[in-house]
C-alpha cells in the first residue's frame, strides 16, 4: 500500500522523536541514541529536498544553521543553565540527583530542551559547544514549518522577516525564549483551527499536532507550563460556554499539560528538602509591593520600553478595534496573551529578587511570545481575510 508522506507526517514524526529522546538519553544505548539522531537528521534534511518546503523558507533554515555552526554562547542564561545541563546529561550518569547540581544552574528547571541536545553530543561521544547549539536549534524546525504552511508568497517572506525581527539572536545564542515563542504561536494557530474550522476531518491530526508541541512548550521552561495550562483553561472554557470542542479533544489538550504540572510539583518538592534554588516567589512578597502602585507601574514600563512589544501590541490592538466584527482568532489571542501578561505580573510582584533588578535582567525574553505572537496572528489574519480561507 502506498504511503503518501506530507508535511503535516512529518512534522508529528519530529515532535515524536524529540519526545522520544528523553528515553534515549536516559536509557544512554548507543544504538537507540543513534536511531534516533540519525532519524531526525534524515526528515530534517528531507525537508530541505522536497518540493513541498518553499525556497526562501529552505534558504532561512539553511542559513541559520549556518550562523549557529559559526557562533559561540556568550549569554550568562544559555552558558550556565541550558549547555550546562545538556553537558551534564553528557557526562552524568545519574541525571536527576538534582540536589548534587550547582545552584546557579537551577537543577529543577524543565529539562527538555538540555536533553535534546545532549541526543546530538552523545551520538558523536564527545563534548563540543557548538552541538548543544544545533540540537536547540532543530527544536525549532517543526513549529516553523507547520507555521510556514499557513503563509504562502510574499506573506511566507514577511512571516520570516518578522521572526527574524522578534527573535532573530534566540536562533541561535544558546536561550529557551526563542522556542518558547515559537511554540506558543503555533499553539494558538491550532486552538484556533481545531475549535473553529470546518474542517473535521482534519481536525484528528491537528489535535496530534497540539498535543504533541504543547508537551514540548510545556517542558522547555516553567513559562511554557504557564502557558500550556492557560491555552487549556481557555479550551475550558469554549468548551463549557460555546460547546466548541467536545470532551474528548478537550480531555487530549489538559493531558498535553499534565507533565509539566509533574515537574513542576516534584522541583518544588525537591527544593523545599534540598533548597535547590534562590529564586523561589512567596505570598508574603506579592502582599507586600502589590499595594504599592509603583511596582505595578515599574513593571509596565520595563514591557512598554521594548519597542518590539510595544510595535507588535499596536499592530494587534489597530486590527482588533478596526474589524467592526470581530473574529476568533483575534478573540482567543487577545484572551491567551492578556491572561499571561496579568500572570507575569503577579509572578514579578511575588519574586525574592529586588523588583528593579529581576525585570531589567528577564522582561524582554518573558514577553517575547506576546510580542511574536501579537505580531503574526496579525498577519496571519490579513493573510486569510484577504484569501478568503477559514472564514475570517
Amino acid at each position: 500500500m502506498y504511503f503518501k508522506i506530507d508535511l503535516t507526517k512529518i512534522i508529528i514524526i519530529l515532535y515524536l522523536l524529540i519526545l522520544m529522546s528523553v528515553f534515549t538519553v536516559i536509557l544512554d544505548n548507543k544504538i537507540l541514541l543513534s536511531i534516533n539522531s540519525i532519524l531526525y537528521l534524515s526528515f530534517f534534511l528531507y525537508l530541505l529536498v522536497t518540493k513541498k518546503t518553499d525556497l526562501i523558507l529552505k534558504l532561512f533554515i539553511i542559513t541559520l544553521l549556518l550562523i549557529n555552526l559559526g557562533t559561540l554562547i556568550t549569554s550568562w542564561d544559555a552558558r550556565s543553565i541550558w549547555i550546562f545541563k545538556t553537558k551534564i546529561f553528557f557526562y552524568e550518569e545519574n541525571y536527576f540527583n538534582l540536589h548534587y547540581h550547582p545552584q546557579f544552574s537551577h537543577p529543577t528547571y524543565p529539562f527538555l530542551g538540555p536533553i535534546f541536545s545532549s541526543l546530538f553530543v552523545k551520538t558523536f561521544g564527545f563534548w563540543n559547544e557548538i552541538y548543544p547549539k544545533i540540537g536547540l536549534y532543530f527544536l525549532f524546525i517543526p513549529p516553523i514549518i507547520y507555521i510556514s504552511t499557513k503563509f504562502k508568497e510574499n506573506y511566507l517572506y514577511v512571516f520570516l522577516s518578522l521572526l527574524l525581527l522578534v527573535i532573530g539572536k534566540y536562533f541561535f545564542n544558546g536561550e529557551m525564549d526563542g522556542l518558547i515563542s515559537i511554540y506558543f504561536l503555533c499553539s494558538l494557530i491550532l486552538i484556533y483551527e481545531i475549535i473553529f474550522s470546518n474542517k473535521q476531518n482534519n481536525n484528528f491530526i491537528l489535535l496530534y499536532i497540539l498535543f504533541f508541541n504543547n508537551l514540548v512548550l510545556s517542558l522547555l521552561k516553567f513559562e511554557g507550563t504557564v502557558l500550556v495550562v492557560i491555552i487549556s483553561t481557555i479550551s475550558f472554557l469554549y468548551f463549557l460556554v460555546s460547546k466548541k470542542i467536545n470532551i474528548k479533544t478537550l480531555i487530549i489538550i489538559i493531558l498535553s499539560s499534565i507533565p509539566s504540572i509533574i515537574w513542576l510539583i516534584y522541583s518544588n518538592y525537591l527544593n523545599s528538602i534540598y533548597n535547590l534554588e534562590n529564586s523561589n516567589f512567596t505570598y508574603s512578597n506579592f502582599i507586600n509591593r502589590i499595594n504599592d502602585f509603583d511596582n505595578l507601574f515599574l513593571i509596565l514600563k520595563f514591557f512598554l520600553s521594548d519597542e518590539k512589544f510595544l510595535l507588535s501590541v499596536s499592530i494587534f490592538l489597530y486590527i482588533y478595534f478596526k474589524n467592526k466584527k470581530k473574529n476568533n482568532l483575534l478573540h482567543i489571542t487577545l484572551l491567551t496573551n492578556s491572561i499571561y501578561i496579568f500572570a507575569l505580573i503577579m509572578i514579578y510582584l511575588a519574586t525574592n529578587f529586588d523588583l528593579e533588578w529581576h525585570l531589567s535582567s528577564s522582561a524582554n525574553r518573558v514577553i517575547k511570545p506576546i510580542t511574536l505572537s501579537l505580531i503574526i496572528i496579525s498577519l496571519y489574519h490579513i493573510n486569510f481575510k484577504k484569501k478568503k480561507f477559514f472564514n475570517i
